[in-house]
């Protein structure tokens, strides 16, 4: 066994995520055979079977999947390291690379990145918009936006308002004027994740009982609530931005949030300007 050739972690990675050398190759811009000589060659270098060959495709073994966390800090690592070394030392000039959760992605990151690149057009940006916390030791993004406080000692951290939530529907659609009633109410809630109406129930309130839709998509479930198929939650101050009327007005939920980066990142010139207008601006659209 040799050490593997990082050129060939793509291919095993782009496989893993993509599920066929195929569409590995189409992600990577690459013809199929190439993918395939990287998967053999780095099958070759560490000296075991990463896939099981079928008529119908590639199957992962046991230990492509122990290796497959491996390999995305790997090439999160790279990507890091193109990023800084793109950066400028004395201008904000490079890429910088975010991580907040689908609502926070689509509604509140726009205006401000933006804002801020009509002042600094050498910065570019990447998104990670998921509701997973994205592993910023390993440089899976530079700066994240969070609802958990981190826990890693080398994590910098600023702690943002809370985020109020609330109850909200479309304008037209019958809002409940007590709790009792909001049980009969059309709801919106999350599906297999199963976290609105037990965090109902624990806050005391009657759950809802006619639930109209299902969807662990919260950008789903925001669409559907402007187009008055029910009663959901949604961001005060997002809500107010996109024209709901809010049902139950005691009914809060607040989420702690904060904005988060690496400490060995918060001081390069192209991360410190990006940590300071979010830390400033995220509170007035959050």
């Amino acid at each position: 066994m040799s050490n593997p050739s990082p050129q060939h972690i793509p291919a095993f990675h782009a496989v893993m995520t993509h599920g066929s050398l195929s569409a590995a190759a189409r992600a990577l811009r690459l013809a199929q055979p190439t993918v395939r000589r990287h998967i053999e060659a780095l099958e070759d270098e560490l000296g075991t079977a990463l896939f099981t060959r079928a008529v119908n495709g590639l199957t992962p073994t046991a230990k492509a999947q122990q290796l497959l966390p491996i390999a995305r800090a790997v090439l999160d690592q790279t990507a890091a390291l193109g990023r800084a070394a793109a950066a400028d030392a004395a201008r904000p000039v490079g890429v910088v690379r975010l991580t907040a959760s689908r609502v926070v992605a689509t509604h509140v990151l726009p205006p401000l990145l933006a804002r801020l690149r009509s002042d600094a057009p050498g910065l570019r940006f990447e998104i990670a918009a998921t509701d997973a916390a994205e592993n910023l030791n390993q440089r899976a993004a530079d700066i994240a936006v969070r609802f958990t406080a981190p826990r890693q000692q080398a994590l910098v951290a600023a702690k943002l308002p809370d985020v109020v939530v609330g109850l909200f529907t479309a304008p037209g659609v019958h809002r409940p004027r007590t709790p009792e009633a909001l049980q009969e109410a059309p709801f919106i809630s999350d599906d297999r994740e199963d976290r609105l109406l037990p965090a109902m129930l624990a806050s005391g309130l009657p759950v809802p009982r006619n639930i109209v839709l299902r969807c662990d998509d919260p950008l789903a479930q925001l669409a559907h609530l402007q187009a008055g198929l029910g009663i959901g939650l949604c961001q005060i101050k997002l809500a107010a931005r996109l024209g709901l009327e809010r049902v139950l007005p005691d009914i809060v939920y607040p989420m702690p949030a904060w904005l988060v980066v690496h400490e060995d990142q918060r001081h390069l010139p192209h991360i410190a300007p990006v940590f300071a207008h979010l830390k400033a601006h995220l509170p007035d659209l959050m």
